[in-house]
């Protein structure tokens, strides 16, 4: 047991107190963490925008060892008078804290930490801002309580306006936000969770899991060991529960865990009571009318469209920005009137920027008549927007793709079809293989759109032998084809269904 608590403890700590205990105390009982390429891949992504940004102070001194081997060189460094520090750490008061960039500001005598974020400076959530300044404010208090005088506190992210036009100055690439004041005002939250924090890791056991009042894709590793009758499929499932906090509290404090022993009594609102209604009758809700006014209206040939994109931190295409999402690949079945289909595709083979290519690509293949039937309208109008935006003379046929959009997925999303097999979801890997299961994603060499951005990057941007190359761009149009293939059956079987 180790009562030293440090700032990545911490977060743990604000994340689920129970989380917290079994991870510091009896580490043995938590869930594995998921093997997910996409996750690993942000971690990576991660890493590599911190080391970018040390290029800004090239003369800095990069701390390295243990907690006690890195406190006591940072402390060392310090007396002999160097003044920029990677990663100097700081050992005190049984707390540990190690800075991605720790300065001297000679103007103000004292010094500023900057905390490295792989984030942009726009564009997401409070929750993850108030994250990232807690991880600073509470560096700040464990540097200052090693004796030394904080002035000021920032944090480096991504410049989110910045477009890579061959090599990449690093001050153009970042942007610089001070948080001095805001990380001030959490110290007293944060030194009272500290002291919480420390008696909690002398209990003989957690008091509780704060993660019972989540939905199921916020629940901490301790979950399952801590609540294990809670199924497979249950109230945490009921659709975006976790957006409905005080309901989720009213079902987990009345014991109502099981969907299908939700008193009647018991306030839903429209969609669980659909999902609990499916669930106990196990019929299908299948809303025709509204299916059937949605399919009328649409234009044939319907171009059946699927993007695979790669997102990097620091751009590695030309003419894009932080995290763009950059589509490489796409596949396109086209179903006319008749009930004709023609499939085209598109994958870019080269580490050449692939944004002007595949517009072009997309003005050969699809004409100007005709939805474009997508599964999620915001991830490919996004990206056409994308693409308008560094192809000016494709820029009217690109935003024309918006407009023609019809997003398969919406009447999912909105039970317009349920399913209880669907399983509170209305993700395509969910739908598919209950409504078409005869088609699977199960034995494709690359079966997921996380692993598609993995083995992609690899071949244009890694090292992958070359009797490996032309099979795995196979595999990647393999599975693209079958995500825009899996959209046309389901489009098929949804007409099946409203002429019976």
């Amino acid at each position: 047991m180790s009562l030293t608590i440090s700032k990545s403890d911490y977060l743990k700590f604000k994340e689920c107190t129970g989380f917290f205990w079994f991870w510091k105390n009896d580490p043995s009982v938590l869930a594995p963490e998921k093997e997910d390429p996409f996750v690993d891949r942000l971690k990576s992504q991660g890493y590599q925008v911190e080391l970018f940004a040390r290029n800004l102070y090239p003369q800095a001194s990069l701390i390295t060892g243990n907690p006690a081997e890195a406190t006591s060189s940072t402390s060392q460094l310090i007396q002999k008078g160097t003044h920029q520090f990677l990663q100097a750490s700081f050992l005190v008061n049984g707390l540990f804290a190690s800075c991605d960039i720790l300065i001297w500001n000679d103007f103000f005598g004292g010094w500023d930490i900057i905390e490295v974020k792989s984030s942009t400076d726009k564009g997401y959530n409070k929750d993850k801002r108030k994250e990232h300044i807690l991880d600073a404010a509470f560096q700040r208090i464990v540097v200052q309580q090693s004796g030394l005088r904080v002035v000021n506190v920032y944090l480096l992210e991504l410049n989110k306006e910045f477009l890579k036009q061959g090599e990449i100055d690093p001050n153009q690439l970042f942007n610089t936000t001070e948080i001095t004041t805001q990380c001030i005002e959490m110290e007293q939250e944060i030194l009272a969770d500290i002291s919480y924090a420390k008696n909690l890791l002398k209990q003989s056991n957690p008091l509780d899991c704060s993660c019972k009042y989540k939905g199921r894709s916020r629940h901490c590793r301790a979950f399952n060991y801590l609540y294990p009758n809670v199924s497979d499929y249950s109230i945490y499932d009921l659709r975006a529960i976790g957006s409905s906090k005080t309901m989720l509290r009213n079902l987990v404090d009345g014991n109502h865990i099981d969907i299908a022993k939700i008193p009647d009594t018991f306030k839903l609102n429209e969609k669980h009571r659909l999902q609990k209604y499916v669930h106990l009758s196990k019929e299908i809700n299948l809303e025709k009318e509204k299916i059937a006014r949605q399919f009328n209206e649409l234009i044939y040939p319907l171009y059946f469209l699927d993007y695979e994109t790669l997102a990097c931190g620091i751009p590695k295409f030309e003419n894009t920005y932080p995290y763009q999402q950059t589509v490489f690949q796409y596949s396109l079945h086209i179903l006319d009137k008749s009930g004709n289909i023609e499939h085209k595709e598109y994958i870019h083979k080269s580490s050449s920027t692939p944004v002007h290519i595949v517009a072009e690509k997309l003005r050969e293949d699809i004409g100007d008549e005709g939805n474009i039937v997508v599964w999620n309208k915001g991830f490919e109008g996004k990206c056409n927007q994308d693409l308008a935006a560094v192809n000016p003379s494709l820029g009217t046929f690109l935003l024309g793709l918006n407009k023609r959009i019809y997003d398969l997925m919406t009447l999912f999303e909105k039970m317009e079809y349920l399913h209880d097999d669907f399983k509170g979801s209305y993700s395509i890997k969910n739908v598919l293989p209950v409504m078409c299961p005869d088609l699977s994603y199960q034995g494709l060499a690359v079966s997921n759109g996380a692993q598609a951005v993995v083995e992609y990057e690899q071949l244009i941007f890694g090292n992958v032998t070359e009797e490996l190359v032309e099979s795995t761009f196979d595999a990647l149009l393999e599975y693209c084809k079958l995500d825009t293939w899996a959209m046309v059956s389901i489009f098929q079987e949804l007409e099946k269904m409203l002429s019976d």
